[in-house]
């Protein structure tokens, strides 16, 4: 038995998983009272379809009579711990209990992961507004290394079909991680970790990957064989300005799509009325960015010839994937300075082709940022384009 085996079987479940998914999960006695991570995310199963990850958050089971209390990590100033779940045991082994998470996950909380100051201040509101789900089914109960995943189907209260999914482990921040603390908005934006209180001050980090080792995304097999080259050109464009090869692309394997602890994936999506959207979860303490899931519509493609069709893609592309690096949008009026803004179609084009396609640098605020916060490198204030983000005054779009 590898070691991975060894540890998965004592940390989180220490019987094997039962054949049906309804049946209780065996919950190791050793990982009661332990850190945790909880990370979850739901698709709206009808009309736009809507993807969307909720905040991450450090957990711990307690044990009480009958029942596990799952409570949020007490932080900054809240008095103690705050109740997130109930889970009811259904039996007890030497070395596990037996727990019906599909009983007990009965809510989804409403706040995103990614957030930024200009969303809700720099304090942290501590939201705990939720919606119910109903008619609860467990589809399946799996484990991916140290991770317990679970996926649920229910109804919300408005009797809207919703597929949900659940992320357990271990809670272990990455040691060679380097936060990098946003003090304001003024000059560039990146999705930020939700506030924290420490030495008297407020604190938030900037969200974004480990630098330290090769960003990848996966390509579901969905998308078209004439449409893979202008993905993957739109995802590289980003080593244009990291000047090194940091990101990488593959094909994610037969049967993998988003969401997905294990990749980042770039879904194509044939059905419903969804736009272009980037999702990212992370460690919300100290901002790494553990997965991205990016959702294209096929109906980007549908204006133009193939040549305009991909170049367009191309674009589409790299400002998702510098969404799901971090980078928030960048609206500012005047001479196109990044693919973080909405263009025109004539000048998406221009860019898809020119810049991403065949340019040999990135776009100057691109550039600029995305190696000031992944590399500390010094940020130009003089040359820096100019700046501004959604929510604030007088800023949007065209």
């Amino acid at each position: 038995m590898t070691f991975n085996g060894i540890f998965v079987s004592l940390l989180l479940l220490c019987l094997p998983l039962d054949a049906s998914a309804q049946a209780p999960v065996a919950f190791s006695k050793k990982n009661l009272n332990q850190r945790l991570l909880l990370q979850v995310s739901y698709k709206h199963e009808a009309g736009q379809q809507d993807f969307m990850n909720t905040r991450s958050r450090i957990v711990e089971f307690e044990r009480d009579v009958g029942f596990l209390r799952m409570v949020e990590e007490a932080r900054d100033s809240s008095p103690s711990p705050r109740v997130l779940a109930t889970i009811p045991i259904r039996g007890e082994t030497e070395c596990a209990l037996l727990v019906d998470f599909n009983a007990g996950f009965d809510k989804i909380f409403k706040e995103e992961d990614r957030t930024g100051e200009d969303y809700y201040g720099r304090v942290d509101r501590k939201d705990y507004s939720f919606f119910p789900l109903l008619h609860r089914t467990m589809l399946s109960v799996s484990r991916r290394g140290s991770m317990l995943v679970l996926t649920q189907q229910a109804l919300t209260e408005h009797h809207e079909p919703v597929l949900v999914y659940y992320y357990v482990s271990p809670y272990r921040p990455n040691p060679k991680f380097k936060p990098f603390e946003i003090k304001n908005l003024d000059r560039f934006g990146f999705y930020e970790t939700y506030p924290e209180r420490g030495a008297g001050r407020t604190v938030l980090y900037a969200m974004k990957f480990d630098a330290g080792k090769p960003i990848v995304f996966a390509l579901s097999s969905g998308i078209p064989a004439r449409y893979r080259e202008a993905v993957r050109d739109g995802v590289l464009y980003w080593n244009k300005a990291f000047g090194v090869p940091l990101l990488r692309v593959t094909d994610a394997p037969d049967g993998v799509t988003a969401p997905n602890p294990r990749y980042n994936v770039i879904q194509w999506e044939t059905n419903g009325a969804f736009a272009s959207t980037s999702h990212i979860q992370g460690d919300p303490l100290t901002g790494e960015i553990l997965h991205a899931q990016i959702f294209i519509p096929s109906s980007t493609v549908d204006v133009g010839s193939l040549a305009d069709v991909n170049d367009h893609l191309r674009y589409v592309v790299a400002h998702e994937v510098g969404h799901a690096l971090g980078l928030r949008h960048n609206l500012a009026k005047g001479p196109v300075s990044t693919v973080m803004n909405y263009v025109r179609f004539d000048q998406a084009l221009r860019i898809g082709r020119d810049v991403i396609r065949s340019g040999d640098e990135a776009l100057d605020y691109d550039r600029q940022v995305i190696r000031y916060v992944y590399f500390g490198d010094a940020l130009d204030v003089d040359t820096l384009p100019a700046f501004c983000t959604d929510y604030q005054p007088g800023c949007g779009p065209f």
